[in-house]
């Protein structure tokens, strides 16, 4: 759905401004706004999750796995295809508020994409570079939106999101090295015309949700707290937006209408996107472990 026609439409949960704001910029924090008995939920679920872990010793479906990870000491960057690895996850995603969220901001009609739950750790001086998210996962139109939810407070300290506003407008980049190698980053010569002076950091309490559309270029620095930080990571589109490549981590909830109603015809948006690796072929693991090789 095009843009003009979603703002026209009444905000079912998010103020209009926000979303204004949300178009103008290509992200938008929403603070505060996730319930606190769906926060303690959510929180009780990813402990007992990391809890699990302990046993894991290599990487796989369900975890992806830092260098420290031990069974005394869990170090667990994020659990995959969140909505697979307990119901409540996908209770949130399709039945709460998270919804609303994401058709005020793709349109009534909303389908489900992906889900995790990323953890960056004290002292690990773990980063995510600059990077888009769309050239991992193409879709017909760029109405992807990935919703974050907050665990635990944000600050400046913790390695908050950082992201670069109004550059959803601008051209999208090849996430590989010159070999044609798939990084997960944009890369340094591409980087050099980027205004990373205009970058904001998205910090917030806990229950804050920050929406970040898919064509934005944003990061995260290190940890330099005390205290491990949880977002849990939320992906919808508009449901005439359809993947024409293989999703790098789908989940089988993926392609779901949880608003409205499916799409008779497909919107397609005419600015190319680079084309990514075939992910059935290649296997994806993490942002992660994608920018430690670059």
């Amino acid at each position: 759905m095009e843009t003009g026609k979603i703002l026209q439409a009444t905000p079912r949960i998010v103020d209009q401004n926000k979303r204004e704001e949300y178009f103008q910029k290509g992200f938008v924090t929403l603070e505060n706004i996730i319930p606190m008995d769906w926060l303690a939920r959510l929180s009780d679920c990813s402990e007992s999750l990391l809890n699990d872990s302990r046993v894991i010793q290599e990487p796989n479906d369900a975890y992806d796995l830092g260098p420290n990870h031990s069974s005394e000491q869990p170090h667990v960057r994020r659990l995959k295809a969140l909505v697979d690895r307990d119901p409540l996850f996908w209770e949130f995603a399709s039945e709460s508020i998270m919804g609303d969220i994401a058709a005020d901001l793709v349109g009534a009609d909303v389908k489900f994409h992906s889900s995790k739950l990323n953890y960056k750790w004290p002292g690990s001086g773990e980063i995510v570079k600059w990077h888009q998210d769309i050239p991992a996962w193409p879709h017909t139109n760029y109405s992807p939106v990935t919703l974050g939810v907050y665990l635990e407070d944000v600050t400046a300290l913790e390695g908050p999101l950082l992201c670069i506003p109004k550059s959803h407008d601008g051209p999208l980049y090849f996430h590989t090295d010159l070999n044609g190698q798939w990084t997960g980053s944009i890369s340094k010569k591409d980087m050099d015309s980027i205004d990373l002076n205009s970058a904001e950091e998205l910090i917030g309490v806990s229950g804050t949700v920050v929406a970040i559309n898919c064509r934005t270029i944003h990061s995260s620095a290190e940890n330099f707290s005390k205290k491990v930080r949880p977002v849990a990571l939320f992906v919808y589109s508009s449901a005439d937006a359809f993947a024409w490549m293989p999703q790098p981590t789908p989940t089988c909830k993926t392609g779901e209408i949880i608003r409205g109603s499916p799409a008779r015809i497909a919107h397609l948006d005419s600015r190319p996107c680079p084309v990514p690796p075939d992910w059935k072929i290649q296997g994806y693991n993490s942002i992660f472990s994608a920018q430690k090789a670059d």
